[in-house]
């Protein structure tokens, strides 16, 4: 499978991946156990099956469900330095984050936010205690207050205000043991004060990315962000234009959506197995179905070495299932599905 890449920012399936998804099984009407099936997946021919020969995935299979998307928090930590009040930057980003976090779209979402500088700059306890607590989106009110009760001024200590948004993503997966957490920093300059530079700031991101990444959008020519974002394991800083204050509120709102997209697409908690059965990793499917196209089962790749491929969190515990970076790619940007297929031996070879 190479899906073709168009622009569209979208996540796998127009209901399961904004909002809980049934996860319930249904049962294949030709399985081995003769159910009549619920949901219309029953009967489907698979063509690229774990065996190789074209057969029929219902041959084999016991039950077929829609997952959840793993639950995703978003730490913000968003910049009020005194050179937000230029060019209406402060404002269109208001606009723009308010939007964000009332829209309905972002169901499936929960968010937190904090600013820096507070008083105390240099003090990350203060930063790893949020202005506005996690909670879930959307909420067109409590994120709104807390941007009316802020205005710029200050200096950019982004090294502490970043330790301080990491530590309290790390409180909130420790509390939330299956869901993804990341830590979205939006500033307008490079890191000054409090023994902040670009380097320095880089590291702290990266100290924490293979639990916890970091997403950054600069507003303007903010500088060298792209160190900052790759380290957190984002690969980029997207950068939003000052140039028109309508354009700035428009492109720093699209940055969020795509955001949004990224973190809901490609992880996926795993269906509890019908009553009656054991989970069995080394049988379990994931199927994808392009919109108008034919279901395609994806090969287990641990490593993700290939091009259409997924894995587990953990191959001898696993909690969930992740899609491989090109295959989320490709979701992302089309409308279609995903199933969990179970009872019939892996595509793949799921390392011990």
């Amino acid at each position: 499978m190479r899906l073709a890449r168009s622009l569209a920012v979208l996540t796998v399936s127009s209901c399961c991946a904004l909002v809980a998804c049934s996860g319930d099984g249904s049962q294949f009407p030709n399985g081995p156990n003769g159910g009549t099936g619920s949901g219309g997946d029953g009967g489907i021919s698979f063509a690229n099956a774990p065996d190789g020969g074209g057969s029929d995935l219902a041959q084999c299979a016991t039950s077929t469900a829609t997952p959840n998307p793993v639950p995703v928090s978003l730490v913000f930590i968003f910049d009020k330095s005194g050179s937000m009040n230029d060019d209406s930057k402060w404002t269109s980003c208001e606009t723009g984050l308010t939007s964000f976090f009332g829209d309905n779209a972002s169901a499936g979402l929960s968010a937190s936010l904090q600013f820096f500088p507070l008083s105390n700059e240099c003090n990350v306890a203060g930063y790893a205690a949020p202005a506005v607590s996690m909670r879930a989106l959307p909420d067109s009110t409590s994120f709104a207050a807390a941007m009316n009760a802020n205005e710029p001024g200050g200096n950019t200590p982004t090294l502490p205000a970043l330790k301080g948004a990491i530590q309290y993503a790390q409180s909130v997966q420790n509390a939330n043991t299956g869901g993804k957490v990341a830590v979205v920093l939006v500033t307008d300059g490079e890191p000054n004060d409090c023994s902040s530079t670009v380097s320095a700031v880089a590291s702290e991101a990266a100290s924490a990315s293979s639990t916890i990444p970091t997403f950054v959008i600069g507003i303007g020519n903010t500088g060298n962000l792209d160190a900052i974002a790759q380290a957190g394991g984002t690969s980029a800083a997207t950068i939003v234009s000052t140039n028109n204050p309508q354009q700035t509120s428009q492109d720093f709102e699209t940055a969020l959506n795509a955001i949004r997209g990224i973190t809901l697409a490609c992880e996926y908690q795993i269906p509890a197995p019908p009553q009656g059965e054991t989970f069995d990793e080394s049988k379990v499917n994931v199927v994808y179905t392009p919109q108008g196209g034919q279901p395609e089962t994806l090969t287990y790749d641990q490593n993700c070495t290939g091009t259409d491929g997924w894995h587990y969190d953990d191959p001898s515990n696993p909690k969930k299932i992740i899609l491989c970076s090109s295959t989320c790619d490709d979701v992302q940007k089309q409308s279609g599905t995903i199933k969990i297929v179970t009872g019939c031996d892996t595509n793949g070879v799921i390392p011990h």
